[in-house]
């Protein structure tokens, strides 16, 4: 069990918040970093103690990591407001996280500096160590449980998108595989240094996914944020199942956000499952395709195997050029998820038309790394596939 101490305005919006996600085990709401002793409410109130109604949060870091806990804490707040949050004003409305345990600073200051590069003026958000805390009066505790209709800062839009999130990981952690919680983090590639790593996984197979994805597919974007901004995997894969669906009734929205969101599509499934059936579907009848090129000039590998990918409904539709171009854009990646992303591009291209891809290898297959150049003729005879293998580069 692990403790962080969170000061989000009202503790009875921060607790009622907070209290929804799976894995907080215990919250309670006080006052923290002041300097007067077990201070009463009425106190407090007056802005003389230097204390901060806080939330002490007790979480079981196997369910929910610290990480992840700050950026629903962030969402709850607004980061530039000195001394107030919604129409609450006083220092003892202020904002911060406070930790016990040293090793928790390292995540906290990395997760201020994410937030941070989000605004241009610095957060008005206190972090630092924990210098006392002391329980509320009982009747503020859990004060929105026993009071329903009650005073929240909170928006009644936020506190909704939290409950949805909160239900779709219980569903999908209902739907965990023990021998697949196993299996999933060595397929994925999540060791150090490799393109997974520090990727988690719940267990839970992709059609188990798509059924809670489609249970939820009406949910607003807010919990889609939410879920892509999860270390759990089968989250973010179903956030970007759920942009499946929303496409289908408002494309253009569902664009805008996938490509506002790319940061959590960091695997090579998230991108093939969303890639093709989003942009790339979209630009089937868009004559502006720059956008495949933006991605595909980002350093970003996973950026540029989205712009790759992408082509694939192009390609279903007879619309070839923008594979080939950017496979020649792209021939010289130094990652080899992005020649077999290439090479498989290209043999789409030759399975409709085996003319334009033997134009293409007569031309490049002397620069084309080897795993991009057999992804690309795996549908040849092997006869065939001989003719072109000898000449590739390593």
């Amino acid at each position: 069990m692990k403790t962080i101490y969170l000061a989000g305005g009202c503790f009875w919006g921060t607790e009622h918040y907070i209290s929804q996600f799976e894995g907080v085990v215990e919250t309670t709401v006080g006052y923290a970093n002041g300097s007067v002793k077990d201070p009463a409410y009425e106190q407090v109130y007056t802005d003389q103690t230097g204390h901060v109604e806080c939330v002490k949060v007790e979480y079981d870091e196997e369910k929910i990591s610290l990480a992840t806990l700050c950026r629903l804490y962030f969402r709850s707040i607004d980061p530039l407001l000195l001394n107030r949050q919604g129409e609450d004003i006083g220092t003892r409305y202020r904002t911060g996280i406070y930790w016990t345990d040293p090793e928790d600073q390292t995540i906290v200051e990395a997760i201020f500096e994410e937030v941070q590069h989000g605004y241009s003026e610095p957060l008005a958000v206190e972090k630092g160590p924990l210098k006392c805390f002391y329980p509320g009066e009982e009747y503020h505790r859990k004060y929105l449980v026993k009071n329903p209709q009650g005073y929240c800062h909170l928006s009644l839009s936020l506190l909704k998108s939290a409950m949805i999130y909160s239900q779709i990981v219980k569903e999908l952690r209902a739907n965990s595989d023990e021998e697949k919680k196993i299996v999933l983090p060595r397929f994925f590639k999540t060791g150090k240094g490799l393109y997974g790593e520090g990727d988690k996984f719940l267990g839970v197979i992709v059609p188990n996914t798509r059924k809670v994805a489609k249970r939820h597919k009406d949910s607003p974007e807010t919990v889609l944020e939410m879920l892509l901004e999860s270390e759990w995997h089968e989250c973010r894969l179903c956030a970007l199942l759920i942009l499946r669906e929303k496409y289908r009734k408002a494309p253009d929205d569902a664009v805008r956000f996938y490509l506002t969101h790319t940061k959590g599509i960091n695997n090579w499934d998230l991108v093939d499952l969303s890639a093709p059936y989003i942009l790339g579907d979209y630009l089937v009848d868009k004559p502006d395709r720059n956008i495949l090129y933006d991605l595909a000039d980002s350093p970003e590998m996973w950026k540029q195997r989205i712009a790759v990918v992408s082509t694939l409904m192009l390609i279903r539709n007879g619309q070839f050029d923008d594979t080939l171009k950017l496979a020649e854009r792209l021939m010289d990646s130094r990652h080899d998820l992005m020649h077999k992303s290439i090479g498989w591009m290209l043999r789409e291209v030759g399975k409709r038309n085996e003319e334009i891809l033997v134009q293409f290898l007569d031309k490049h297959m002397h620069e084309m790394p080897r795993t991009m150049l057999r992804y690309a003729i795996e549908k040849f005879p092997e006869t065939k596939r001989k003719e072109y293998i000898k000449p590739s580069r390593p």
